[in-house]
Order: C-alpha cells, then sequence, then structure tokens
C-alpha cells in the first residue's frame, strides 16, 4: 500500500490540519520524532516535531516529510511559515499529543503487519497454492477459525482443527457446508445474509445459537461468490482483523476467478450448450444432429424439466444454494441458472415408482423453501427443452391461479386448463360445448343438483360405476339412478369414443358454469 502525507491525513479528519506537498514524494515505510532524527532525514520516514520547537531558520532536507503538532488554540496555518517550501508538510492541531503518536504508531505497526500478511497470502496465490492453503496461512494472524463458503454455502475451506474445537464449527466440517439449521439461522438475522453481499467491508455481528461474535465479508460485491466466516472462539476481535480480512478476501476472490477461467477455457460444457440452446444461438436440424452424438450422452434418454421462478420465489436467500439442494436430492440431474429461473433437467426413464417418488421429494423441496416451480411432461429430445420450459412457466401460472402458495406445479394436472384459456381467446367454451352437456350444465344451474357433474365423473372412469361412485364417495345405487336420469333426459348410450371425449371436454371447458 502507499503511504503519503494524504494517506496520514485521513487518520486525523476530526481535526483541523493543513497538508503542502511538493508533488514528489515517496512512500512512507515509518516515523520518527524530528528530535531524534540525527542529521540526515530520508525521504522515505515521516518526522513528527512540536511547533514549539520549532524556530525560523532550521534547515529541513529537500522532499522531506514532516507531520507538526499544533497547540490546540493555535491554527494550523500559524506554522507553516517557519518550514520551507521543498518539504512535505502536514500540520495538525491538538491539545492531546500522545493521541497523534498512538495513531502513527497503531497504524504503521497495523500496515506492516498487511504488508507482511499479503506477501504470503500472493507467494501462495503465485505458487498455486489454493484456497484452503490461504486459509491456512491466514490462521497465525488471526488465531480464530476461518470458514470460507461458495455462493452455494458449501464449505470450500476452513481450519480444519480450529475449526472442530467448536460444537457449531465441527458440525459445519461435517455438512460441508450449511445444514437447514443454519439457514434458517441466517434467515432469522435481520438478512445478515444480505447485508454481507453488499457491504465492501466485513460486518461483526454476534450469533446468539453459539454466543460468540463473527467477522463475515462478501468474496465479491459485484458478483455473488461466496463468503467468508472467522469466528471469535479463542480471542475477542481487533480493528486490524477487519484489514486483514480484506486482504484475504481478494487474494480468495482472485483464486476463484483463476480456477473459473480454467474450467471455462478447458471446453465447453453442457451449461454453455444449453444457454446457446435457450438463446436461440443454435439452429438445431439434422446438420446439428450429427454434430451433437459428442454431447448428447450427457442428457438421459427421457427428461422432464423442472423450473424454478426465482422472482415469484420471495423466500430465496441464494440461487446457488438452491441450485445445490435439487443437486444433492438428484445427483444425475442437470442444472442451469437462466434468466431468473432455475432449470432442473430431470431424468424421466426411471421406473413410474422412483418418478413419483422423485417428484415427492422435488415438491417437498419447494414447499419447504418457498419455491414456485413448475414441472413439464416428459420429452426426448433436450432440442426441445424451450418448448418443455415454456410447458413448465405454464404450469407455475396456471396453478397460482389456484393456489397462492409455494409448491411444484406439475403441467399434466393443468393442461386441460391451457386449451382452455387458448381456445377461449378466440371463442367463447360455451360456443364449444356439447348441446347435451349444455343441457345438463343449464339444468344444474336452474335446480341444483349435479347430473352434468356426474355424467363427467361416469365417463372419465371409463364408465365404471364402482369406481365412479368410489371417487364421487356416493354409493353405487344412487350413481346407477342418477344415469338412468341422464339417459331418459339426454338419451344416450356413450359407445362412440369421439362422442364421449367431445362430452368430457365440454365439461372441462365449461364447469364453472
Amino acid at each position: 500500500m502507499f503511504i503519503n502525507l494524504k494517506s496520514i491525513e485521513q487518520l486525523f479528519l476530526d481535526l483541523p490540519t493543513l497538508r503542502r506537498e511538493t508533488g514528489i514524494s515517496e512512500c512512507l515505510t515509518g516515523w520518527h520524532k524530528l528530535r531524534n532524527a540525527g542529521k540526515n532525514c530520508v525521504p522515505h520516514l515521516l518526522y513528527v516535531c512540536k511547533s514549539s520547537a520549532i524556530s525560523s531558520g532550521m534547515k529541513f532536507a529537500e522532499n522531506s516529510n514532516i507531520l507538526c503538532i499544533v497547540n490546540g488554540g493555535d491554527s494550523p496555518d500559524s506554522v507553516s511559515d517557519f518550514f520551507p517550501d521543498n518539504i512535505n508538510l502536514l500540520c495538525i492541531s491538538t491539545q492531546c499529543k500522545s493521541e497523534v503518536y498512538d495513531t502513527l504508531s497503531l497504524y504503521f505497526n497495523n500496515q506492516c503487519a498487511i504488508g507482511l500478511f499479503s506477501d504470503s497470502l500472493l507467494e501462495i496465490l503465485f505458487h498455486e497454492g489454493g484456497i484452503q492453503t490461504m486459509v491456512d496461512g491466514a490462521y497465525p494472524a488471526f488465531k480464530n477459525s476461518i470458514f470460507v463458503f461458495d455462493s452455494g454455502f458449501n464449505l470450500i475451506a476452513a481450519n480444519q482443527k480450529a475449526a472442530s474445537s467448536s460444537r457449531s464449527g465441527k458440525e459445519l466440517i461435517e455438512n460441508r457446508g450449511f445444514s437447514e439449521k443454519e439457514f434458517r439461522m441466517t434467515n432469522s438475522r435481520n438478512h445478515i445474509h444480505e447485508k454481507v453481499l453488499k457491504s465492501e467491508t466485513p460486518i461483526l455481528s454476534h450469533n446468539p445459537e453459539i454466543g460468540i461474535d463473527q467477522l463475515l465479508c462478501a468474496i465479491d460485491t459485484g458478483k455473488d461468490m461466496g463468503h467468508i466466516v472467522i469466528s471469535a472462539t479463542n480471542r475477542p476481535f481487533s480493528e486490524i482483523d477487519r484489514l486483514l480480512l480484506v486482504t484475504l478476501k481478494k487474494c480468495i476472490n482472485q483464486q476463484m476467478k483463476k480456477d473459473e477461467f480454467v474450467r471455462n477455457t478447458r471446453g465447453n460444457n453442457y451449461e454453455y450448450f444449453l444457454r446457446d440452446l435457450l438463446d436461440g444461438k443454435i439452429a438445431a436440424g439434422q446438420s446439428f444432429l450429427d454434430r451433437f452424438n459428442y454431447i448428447g450422452k450427457e442428457f438421459p434418454e427421457e427428461i422432464f424439466c423442472l423450473v424454478v421462478e426465482t422472482a415469484r420465489s420471495s423466500d430465496i436467500i441464494n440461487v446457488y444454494r438452491i441450485r445445490n439442494l435439487f443437486e444433492k436430492r438428484f445427483p444425475d440431474c442437470k442444472t442451469l441458472l437462466w434468466n431468473a429461473q432455475i432449470l432442473v433437467l430431470l431424468n424421466a426413464a426411471l421406473p413410474e415408482d422412483m418418478i413419483a417418488a422423485e417428484i415427492k421429494d422435488a415438491r417437498t423441496i419447494c414447499k419447504d423453501n418457498g419455491l414456485f416451480a413448475g414441472l413439464s411432461n416428459r420429452f426426448r429430445s433436450i432440442l426441445k427443452i424451450t418448448e418443455y420450459r415454456q410447458q413448465a412457466l405454464r404450469a407455475i401460472e396456471l396453478g397460482s391461479c389456484t393456489s397462492d402458495k409455494p409448491d411444484l406445479f406439475i403441467y399434466e394436472d393443468y393442461y386441460l386448463d391451457h386449451i382452455k384459456n387458448i381456445f377461449t381467446q378466440k371463442e367463447s367454451a360455451g360456443t364449444f360445448c356439447h348441446p347435451k352437456m349444455k343441457y345438463l350444465l343449464e339444468y344444474d344451474q336452474k335446480h341444483g343438483s349435479e347430473l352434468a357433474y356426474t355424467l363427467y365423473m361416469y365417463l372419465t372412469h371409463e364408465r365404471n360405476l364402482s369406481a365412479a361412485a368410489a371417487d364421487m364417495h356416493m354409493h353405487r345405487n344412487s350413481l346407477v339412478y342418477r344415469i338412468h336420469r341422464i339417459h331418459d333426459m339426454i338419451g344416450d348410450d356413450y359407445e362412440s369414443y369421439q362422442e364421449r371425449q367431445y362430452l368430457i371436454l365440454s365439461y372441462e371447458l365449461n364447469r364453472e358454469l
């Protein structure tokens, strides 16, 4: 760090000051009292004197750096004429001279410590030591346990021995990151994580769950790359800890950017391919299919597209953490962050009972984390992902109309609503309605009966009276009576498949009547 008189002046902003520089100054490496300096002053040291000890005619080396402490009642410019114009001068007016000496000592000691600390980290960075080596090398300076997390709250590095000395640290290491308990705790602490991500300087916070103070720092405020936590398990924090942590986060930031660059230059992976596909940069014709064989192995034969709308899911603390939740639960899935959405491609080439279990687990993740998500129908070609992503989004749109609570909305449950919405954009639902179904709907509306619904349930259960009665929670004989009554009213035997389908769709499109 380059230190000059302007840097020193910043330490005394609450005092009257006057600074005058020649424009030529070297980096200050320390300070001396002028009376102890001897005859030859060196330009890289700051020399401190009292205004009472200055007399006219004193000689100073050219471009030397002088700090003059002026008596509290006097103005800083009252003594500036005693100094020649060829020196760098800073005058400070104060009654407490010892406070100036103490401030200078602390400042230069801290800068010396930071310089040595930075040099050791830079050596690790240069020799490809990695983040864990940086954390191990930083421990002697902090004397407290250090934890480094990525953007998904996974543990990247930690002082294993020091961190394991506390119960909370041991749990973090065993879990290799945040558990659900830590997530709830983070979210309940006045959204501390959001404050950390926006702050360029470390934030001191007391953790009530474990009863200790912590320094928290974002690795990069411009891009969510993760954060660093130092827990005061061995000694209380001092001011230099903040300065050292800023240096540590800059080095970790550089290491992570370097690692990301290396990953990106090793070749295209499925994420880049999917982004290009979704952005319309790939013309998916037969000629492309021939070249696609090398990446086709990345995706299963049948796929579900699950989409989480992050803008609608207001409880999300961190999108990377949600992505990791799905990746941990579904190890063979493919995930992508794209346009404020989290896409999860699930393997649909599984036995039906396993698919049902996976959908159940995905729904649990959505409900537990306040996510609005949609699940498409299964499809075979990854080149159709745009179409099925829209299908999943349509499921969210239609499902949230009936329930405003976070959930996994499955398109299969809402496809008829989708058909109705599309159809009614140009025609009314009544226009489409089968005359016989329309007659039953109007009769029900006038008499408060449920004949249209009864016929609908009878037909959707493939004319199985027992199954329909059980689903309607009524006695089979009562259903038989209703069917006979319907038959007398509209006179239909329902043998035609097209006729049955027409009646079912008519009820679906006009059920609100």
